[in-house]
């Protein structure tokens, strides 16, 4: 019901065209801060980060770290008066991606705005949305431990009673993350080329979300069951709110009617266990979330992720393609991505297939991005049409879309200020925590640094 709008906007994109040439700049450090998001700073029980803060600023944090990286490879390996020799050239491109991956791997759960920081923040995001103030357990002003606490099992009662499509949301929000990190990191890298593309991270990120599938999957689920109580408060307010966050996904969505506190009594303390082990699972359940494990391995189908950036055609069109694969509080989403480069614009076309336990629906989305209309103003555009499952037993369908706009003025050559302005109907979307309608404005800045 949505193609025939599509091609009228895709259409009207087409007119756009000129002969022009595309932009050749190669970027060393690109940096977007987002320092106001509303309505998330104004609604949500703490003032900040929301989920597209947290995004940013944990993606701004990888590119200072790869800038840093860069740096240091061309330091070591680019000698001063020497010719730069094939051989010095190689092993500073070995260097500069191993440790960059080891950079992705281990930084990423330190208790600053990066990996696991921002993956905790996203749950605390969703939790928020009802009013529910929770804590983030990888900061460095709380504590050191990949976890979401301050909620007691009644509030997650409640939440579970009330609003179940939010809570299941709240246990996916975290590996969305990682996900929506990887969709900004591919397009950022293809519109943008770059002294050092983020590879390794693209790498690293979507082994982290299969791994999890893998452990949620196994035995080890149950293992951790057991073994972790034992080291974890007697206070139910001091515990992570989820656990191992896919079981907990998947044993909900099954459940939506058995109450939270129906779960195992918590060995040795107050409330209850809220781990839930693989074994936890009806059989059904069990097939369901070792399909989803299986299904995530379509996030390693990323050109990307293998040191392809872009496919050039010709002279004037380059493009590129990648799976992604997404757990929602319905099911999934599994969507193919196509960013191209013609001539001087930026374009992108987005295809995506909902699933929830016996239905489905589609999605379309398209963008302009980085178009100019002067030397100092440029803007992005990206409208979407959806035709959501309601929820995971729910057959029924959400007909509904959004619609972004972004504008950037450019006060100096690599300096800008930008606002957004972004309304969706009631539905999912990637990297939004409401599941209602919703008008959200973000005021940021951005800073680019050119290659000499």
């Amino acid at each position: 019901m949505y193609l025939p709008k599509f091609r009228l906007f895709f259409g009207l994109f087409l007119l756009f065209l000129a002969s022009k040439a595309q932009d050749t700049t190669t970027y060393q450090l690109r940096l977007d801060a987002p320092v106001l998001d509303v309505p998330q700073n104004t609604q949500l029980p703490y003032f900040a980060p929301s989920t597209y803060q947290a995004l940013e600023w944990s993606n701004d944090f990888y590119e200072l770290g790869f800038w840093g990286i860069d740096k240091l490879g061309d330091k070591i390996f680019l000698p001063k008066t020497k010719p730069y020799t094939r051989s010095r050239k190689f092993w500073n491109g070995v260097f500069k991606y191993g440790t960059s991956l080891l950079f992705s791997r281990y930084f990423s759960e330190l208790p600053i705005p990066l990996g696991v920081w921002a993956h905790e923040e996203c749950h605390k995001a969703v939790l928020g949305v009802k009013g529910l103030h929770a804590k983030n357990g990888n900061w460095m002003l709380n504590r050191w431990d990949g976890t979401v606490y301050g909620l007691s099992d009644s509030s997650l009662n409640q939440l579970k009673g009330g609003s179940p499509d939010e809570l299941l949301y709240s246990y996916v929000a975290g590996v969305q993350y990682e996900i929506a990190l990887n969709e900004k990191t591919t397009l950022n890298d293809f519109y943008k080329r770059r002294s050092l593309p983020k590879n390794a991270l693209l790498l690293y990120n979507a082994y982290y979300v299969y791994n999890y599938f893998k452990f949620s999957a196994s035995s080890l689920s149950d293992s951790v069951k057991v073994l972790a109580p034992p080291h974890e408060s007697s206070d139910p307010e001091e515990r992570d709110y989820a656990g191992s966050d896919l079981t907990a996904w998947v044993y909900d969505m099954y459940n939506p009617k058995e109450a939270f506190i129906a779960r195992d009594s918590f060995p040795g303390g107050d409330g209850v266990n809220r781990r839930v082990g693989f074994s936890d699972l009806s059989p059904e359940a069990q097939n369901f979330l070792v399909k989803q494990k299986n299904l995530s391995l379509l996030n390693f189908l990323n050109p990307a992720l293998f040191f392809v950036n872009r496919i050039r055609v010709s002279s004037n069109f380059s493009f590129n393609a990648f799976a992604q694969y997404a757990p929602t509080h319905f099911g999934n989403a599994i969507s193919l991505i196509v960013p191209m480069q013609y001539e001087k614009y930026d374009l992108l076309l987005n295809l995506t297939n909902y699933t929830n336990k016996n239905s489905g629906g589609l999605a379309i989305a398209f963008g302009l991005y980085n178009y100019k209309w002067s030397e100092r103003f440029e803007s992005d555009i990206s409208a979407s049409f959806w035709q959501q499952p309601t929820s995971f037993l729910d057959d029924t369908n959400i007909n509904g879309g959004s619609l972004s706009l972004k504008g950037r003025y450019y006060f100096k050559t690599n300096f800008a200020g930008y606002l957004t302005v972004m309304a969706k109907t009631k539905g999912w979307a990637m990297s939004n925590p409401y599941l209602s309608s919703n008008v959200s404005l973000q005021l940021g800045v951005n800073y680019n640094l050119p290659c000499r």
